[in-house]
């Protein structure tokens, strides 16, 4: 649903020639529960809540990220489940940044579950569920004009500067980022980044419990979902 919304900043003078007038030309975004969740009427409620906690972290994180000059998609949370966000002309790829070796990426490679990588490795796969997502690298990109050499340098300057402002953000709350899913569009010429931030997206290492938090936790259909989503949400809410 395409809308375009007027919002007034002097609101006790809203019909005056002289008041001061923001225009926001965007999409409104409403967040999805997990897609292993079920479907009787407990699990709705649930999906609910997830969707409404999805919300709340994306939304913070989207702000936060904006204090260091990092382009988001997101202009503001207008409901429990719903954002106002920037339309975008998206690029097809999920970009993953890995901190440490984990899931899927430490049986490809034979590098044991938790081992700290020396360097972030930034991984770009095809979106294209039809096709598995699959892995790809630059010439895929060029060759299937998925991205522009300009895009992709862009791309890759703003996932690694999103993981070290994530990372630091989530050790001080005492959850380690494993890992982090990204997507990209085009706003004019900048590239900036859309989708959302929150568990769905990340892998996180809880420091306190010295186990696993995160998107592994549900992926095959946990019920610990939803107490994932409220931990998170507390811990990025933790005064110092």
């Amino acid at each position: 649903m395409l809308i375009q919304q007027f919002k007034d900043t002097n609101q006790s003078h809203p019909n005056t020639d002289n008041a001061d007038r923001r225009q926001v030309s965007g999409q409104l975004a409403k967040m999805q529960p997990p897609r292993t969740a079920g479907t009787e009427p407990n699990k709705k409620a649930q999906n609910t809540t997830i969707a409404t906690l999805a919300n709340e972290i994306s939304s913070y994180l989207f702000k936060y990220l904006a204090g260091f000059r990092i382009p988001t998609h997101f202009v503001e949370k207008v409901s429990g489940s719903e954002m106002l966000v920037k339309q975008l002309a998206m690029i097809p790829l999920q970009v993953r940044v890995h901190n440490v070796a984990s899931g899927e990426f430490s049986k490809q490679f034979g590098i044991k579950e938790g081992t700290e990588l020396t360097v972030p490795v930034i991984e770009h796969y095809f979106k294209n569920p039809d096709l598995g997502n699959p892995l790809t690298n630059e010439f895929h990109i060029y060759s299937l004009g998925l991205a522009t050499p300009e895009q992709l340098r862009a791309i890759n300057r703003l996932a690694s500067k999103t993981n070290v402002v994530l990372k630091s953000f989530f050790e001080r709350r005492e959850l380690k980022l494993l890992s982090v899913n990204l997507e990209f569009g085009v706003l004019g010429n900048q590239v900036t980044i859309g989708d959302e931030i929150s568990p769905r997206t990340c892998r996180f290492a809880d420091l306190q419990k010295k186990d696993r938090v995160g998107r592994d936790l549900f992926a095959a259909g946990s019920e610990d979902a939803l107490e994932v989503y409220a931990e998170v949400r507390n811990r990025i809410y933790r005064t110092f």
